[in-house]
């Protein structure tokens, strides 16, 4: 107990010295506790999304822009691909389910995803009110979509062109609210799903507008009457010249997972992605920005050791007389060097302790700066594995920079150092 009320009244002799030091090495401890903690949370959020889809099929282009844009919501599409081509694919005997999407509008920055209510249960949505689509111009919000908007049961919004806030407004086509979701945790959150046939009619509507007002002004002017006939065979054929964005599919047979992609990526204008694999490709690029923010943490952590050494070490040796006097009062060799190694583990305790705190805060910071750009429900920050290792590590160091000036105090000589009166 005596050790260590001298080790802390030391530490207060030097104020400034030792919070610049405990201050280098809890920035440091905060900086690779944050990555742990937000390194994770994304990795468990990308993983719920990736949940039970083995291809993703969409067009030409990156692959990784594929996966973004039609798995996680987060980029745009490469373009879209012929239904006639979609559905000729989802009757594949190595395809067991195929999930559509068509996507091109949204809502105040939430997406209004085409697609099935399959895409819903294949996250284990569950409806909190209303029901799923049965028609046209019908809309299921998830969670968050529908907190954020405040949109409830019944009431009527229209969406914007594009996939971000800003587009163009499709105020004759409003959508009506059929069904809110609960919280899944997962992409769905943050969606607006409706029918596919919904999205045609938006994209119909919207290209037969400007398209239409366009002819009839010069056919007026020409005198022309606008022939139907074109329009009567576009009735016989639904399906001609229709698109989607892209599908989901989950394997039949594990024969698929190499036979599949060939056969997509060889034989149709479509492109076949595998999510685990550009997801993987897209860690190990991200992982080079991670590891340099660690080694800059790793760097912090030496530094403040290295801080540990040098205020130690002047500490011994301006407190020569004192540990002789010390020595000549009693105490031994030992207890002198367990002083010293006390004192750089106080440093290291504080540092360690402060550097905890912070990377928790810096962590939920993160974590509240992701969900409200991104729309990107994470994990509450709790407490990672790791952390037990970066703070062993950083006593370690704490430590290790105390035992040279440890030992210069073993030395001492008493009745040198009294006998010069130093």
């Amino acid at each position: 107990m005596n050790i260590l009320k001298l080790s802390l009244a030391n530490l207060r002799f030097r104020p400034l010295g030792s919070f610049f030091n405990i201050l280098v090495l809890a920035l440091g401890m905060a900086i690779i506790i944050t990555l742990l903690h937000v390194g994770r949370q994304v990795e468990q959020r990308f993983d719920r999304d990736l949940r039970g889809i083995d291809l993703v099929v969409g067009a030409k282009g990156s692959p990784i822009q594929l996966i973004l844009s039609s798995v996680f919501h987060l980029d745009i599409p490469n373009g879209n691909i012929p239904l006639e081509e979609a559905e000729r694919l989802e009757k594949n005997p190595l395809v067991k389910s195929a999930i559509p999407l068509a996507l091109g509008d949204n809502y105040r920055g939430f997406r209004i995803v085409g697609t099935t209510p399959d895409y819903a249960r294949h996250y284990s949505a569950q409806l909190s009110e209303g029901e799923y689509w049965s028609g046209e111009m019908q809309a299921v919000l998830g969670s968050e979509a529908a907190r954020s908007s405040g949109l409830k049961i019944g009431q009527a919004f229209a969406g914007s062109h594009g996939l971000a806030a800003g587009g163009e407004e499709h105020g004759d086509s409003p959508y009506r609210v059929v069904g809110l979701l609960k919280p899944t945790g997962t992409v769905i959150d943050r969606l607006v799903l409706t029918g596919v046939d919904s999205v045609w009619h938006i994209r119909e509507h919207h290209h037969h507008d400007g398209d239409k007002s366009e002819e009839d002004h010069h056919d007026h002017a020409e005198g022309i009457v606008p022939d139907h006939d074109e329009e009567d065979h576009d009735a016989d054929q639904p399906h001609a010249g229709r698109e989607i964005t892209s599908l989901l599919l989950t394997y039949r047979t594990p024969a698929a997972v190499v036979t599949l992609p060939r056969l997509v990526n060889k034989t149709s204008s479509m492109q076949a992605a595998s999510p685990a694999f550009e997801m993987a490709r897209l860690f190990k690029i991200l992982g080079v920005g991670g590891d340099a923010l660690r080694l800059f943490g790793a760097v912090l952590m030496a530094i403040a050791a290295l801080g540990f050494f040098v205020t130690l070490f002047n500490a011994v040796h301006d407190r020569r007389y004192d540990i002789a006097l010390m020595r000549s009062m009693g105490a031994t060799r030992r207890k002198v060097f367990a002083f010293v190694l006390a004192e750089g583990l106080t440093l290291g305790i504080f540092g360690t302790a402060v550097g905890m705190l912070l990377g928790h805060a810096f962590a939920y910071g993160a974590q509240r700066w992701i969900e409200t750009t991104r729309h990107l429900t994470l994990n509450a920050v709790g407490f990672h594995p790791y952390e037990v290792y970066a703070a062993a590590i950083a006593l370690g160091i704490s430590l290790l920079a105390a035992i040279l000036p440890a030992l210069m105090a073993y030395k001492i000589n008493p009745a040198k150092i009294l006998s010069r009166g130093l």
